[in-house]
């Protein structure tokens, strides 16, 4: 930018040049009708109404760019909303004043010939609109000069709706005219800036407006919280407000043009939710945010994060982090992480003495293995680095030095305290351990590889550790097990690995995240658990781990008796769950698989849908039933339904009986099995003798 900014009031600008709206830009849309707009076009009516009072110190409305081109007249850029709102104003403030006519003229629209139509009438008849007793927008509409077709104009309907919301709110101050042209004290300024040499004026519009959303929010925002910089003693006062308008814009922008008020404006929302300021997340908080809350502290966050972030694109991992908590859709955990990011930031100046990549890897590690779906969890976890920041230039010694540390998942202090003295003993550690954290299906997690390689004498060893993770690694990708269902059943043939969901158990879904917070199988190999060191045992690293698995499920010496055989021997089981949970319940001394999360609905008996496996292979239909709830009782047909014959199973045995089902007792019973083998029995029954 070549040039520098001047303020300027509007008449200023009028006196000099014809300021022609330009095609490129959007219709005015202060005017409109919507519950956001509303509230914006009254705080800032009542901001400029304080000004001319006197109230308040006059209202600095930024900066606007523009061009000049060859004709001499200004084409505004950046600006036209609040140029646009001025305007109106000085319409209806100079209504009685002819002599200020030739100046308003000077203001025309290149959007729309009706719009440009519309405001050459609306200065040649201000002072008979503005005279009646009728609300500006009826006296419009109703004139002879108004034209029917004009009502579809968008610009032109936001402009009737400001002059209505103008005339409402300044029609108490009789010398309004005079308070606008008082010399010694201009109440509503512009930084005025005319860019020169930069291109067509479409292109720069673009990049300076954000593709013609409406930046009404933001720049509402922009304007009182530079007003409220004003008030404080800051080294950086009068640099914040240039980089905001440059670098810090060209941050945002770069990365993302198409949401790019939304995302700069979310940056100032996640960071005052952070620091406990604002609590709700709907989207105008802004209209209602007291500024004078925005203090040292967040001025002093928001210049070293955004200089650091803007001055380091090659820091991917606090970017990526940072813009995280600014998607629509940003968890509870993307928002501690950004504190992370702003935190350090802040504490060190925005200056990385070294130490900013362990810090974001503790608390990245810390964060995304504790679950935190809650506003309380949240706010542990925002009070958490809020007190470790006081070690913000060596975060890892810390850890090393078993600092206290809460409002985190308290195995993961654990594992983040003996990492970091490993870290600091051995480079040879410290490589393998960050290499470790880099499998995306455990965020940092890898304990068990750990635990595992933990001797008598508390000693960790580096080939055990690097052999057991090389196996871990390699069964997972990243968002599930590679192998899926094989991994459940080797670990089935093993013992009995699932794990306690309330009344449930669960075979340990995939989601690492813990959907409906089940376990996942994240956690299960990452709570030292005997069944899974067994697994690892058993498996070389070097050859096909797929057929290792189909080896040891084929190998299973797992009786027919228990339940784990039904799952290792028909995996079609698992087809019966439901993905995101994985549940079985044991209800009187049987097990039975919850089809969704809980036994609420209808539920199948394992052994009976086991049954069901076996007699499929025989080409032999069956039809399993069940009532809802908890305690229902089980039953499967055999055969037509025509025939009445069904199977029970209860207390390791299966009944077979002719007749209606609930009335046991006086149907045939044609069959019990006998053996610790009762599937195969039952199967073999049926096959030979009923079909």
């Amino acid at each position: 930018m070549s040039n520098s900014a001047t303020f300027s009031t509007l008449f200023g600008l009028l006196e000099k040049y014809i300021v022609e709206v330009p095609k490129v830009q959007r219709d005015y849309a202060q005017g409109r009708v919507d519950e956001t707009t509303n509230l914006v076009r009254k705080n800032l009516l009542l901001d400029i109404k304080a000004a001319i009072l006197r109230e308040e110190p006059p209202l600095d409305l930024n900066f606007v760019y523009g061009k000049v081109n060859k004709e001499g007249n200004f084409i505004p850029i950046d600006g036209q909303q609040r140029l646009t709102t001025l305007f109106l104003l000085y319409v209806y403030a100079y209504y009685t004043d002819e002599d200020k006519t030739p100046l308003l003229q000077k203001f025309t629209y290149e959007t729309r010939k009706s719009s440009r139509d519309f405001l050459e009438q609306l200065v040649a008849n201000r002072k008979k609109i503005f005279s009646s007793p009728n609300m500006p927008s009826y006296e419009i509409e109703d004139s002879e000069w108004f034209v029917s077709g004009w009502k579809h104009d968008p610009t032109i309907r936001s402009a009737l709706v400001m002059l209505d919301d103008i005339r409402n709110t300044f029609v108490d101050i009789c010398d309004l005219a005079d308070r606008l042209s008082s010399e010694d004290y201009k109440p509503i300024v512009f930084k005025f800036l005319d860019i020169k040499d930069l291109g067509m004026e479409d292109s720069l519009y673009i990049k300076l407006n954000a593709r013609g959303k409406p930046l009404t929010l933001l720049e509402t925002f922009k304007a009182r919280l530079l007003g409220n910089l004003k008030e404080l003693r800051l080294s950086y006062k009068d640099e914040f407000e240039h980089l905001f308008d440059g670098k810090w814009t060209d941050f945002f922008w770069d990365g993302h043009k198409g949401d790019f008020d939304r995302m700069f404006l979310a940056f100032f929302g996640v960071l005052l939710r952070n620091h406990g300021i604002i609590y709700s997340d709907y989207s105008n908080w802004s209209n209602t945010f007291e500024f004078d809350k925005f203090d040292e502290e967040l001025f002093s966050t928001t210049y070293h994060t955004l200089n650091y972030l803007s001055d380091n694109p090659s820091n991917t991992l606090a970017r990526n982090l940072f813009f995280n908590a600014l998607s629509k859709y940003c968890r509870y955990q993307d928002r501690v992480l950004f504190h992370a990011v702003t935190t350090y930031l802040h504490r060190s100046k925005g200056i990385d003495n070294g130490n900013f990549a362990q810090w974001l890897r503790i608390l990245k590690n810390l964060t995304l293995n504790t679950q935190i779906d809650d506003v309380r969890p949240y706010k542990r976890a925002i009070e958490s680095i809020n007190h470790l920041s006081n070690d913000w230039d060596d975060l890892l010694s810390y850890f090393a030095g078993d600092g206290n540390v809460s409002g985190f998942s308290v195995e993961q202090i654990s594992e983040e305290k003996i990492k970091a003295r490993l870290i600091q003993g051995s480079s040879d550690y410290a490589y393998a351990i960050y290499e470790a954290e880099k499998h995306p299906y455990f965020s940092g997690q890898i304990r068990s590889a750990l635990y595992y390689a933990k001797d008598s004498n508390d000693n960790y060893d580096l080939g055990i550790f690097n052999a057991y993770w090389e196996k871990i690694s390699k069964l997972f990708e990243k968002t599930k097990p590679v192998h899926d269902n094989l991994l459940r059943q080797a670990l089935l043939t093993i013992g009995d690995y699932t794990q306690s969901v309330g009344d449930y158990q669960t075979l340990s879904v995939n989601d690492p995240n813990e959907a409906e917070s089940t376990p996942s199988m994240k956690r299960l190999f990452s709570d030292n658990e005997e069944i899974v060191q067994c697994l690892l045992d058993s498996i070389v690293a070097s050859h096909d781990i797929g057929q290792q698995l189909k080896t040891k499920i084929a190998m299973s010496n797992v009786p027919q008796n228990d339940w784990r055989y039904c799952f290792i021997k028909y995996p079609e089981l698992f087809k019966l769950m439901s993905a995101a949970n994985l549940r079985l319940r044991k209800v009187n001394n049987e097990m039975l698989i919850v089809p969704n999360k809980s036994t609420r609905g209808y539920t199948h008996m394992v052994f009976l849908a086991a049954l069901s496996e076996a007699l499929k292979e025989n080409d032999i239909k069956t039809s399993m039933e069940a009532e809802r709830g908890t305690w229902a009782e089980h039953w499967m047909w055999i055969g037509n339904t025509e025939d009445a014959i069904y199977a029970k199973y209860k207390n390791g045995t299966f009944t077979i009986f002719c007749g209606m089902k609930d009335k046991d007792d006086d149907n045939e019973k044609l069959f019990s099995t006998e053996t610790d083998n009762p599937i195969d029995e039952a199967a073999k029954y049926v096959v030979d003798e009923l079909i």
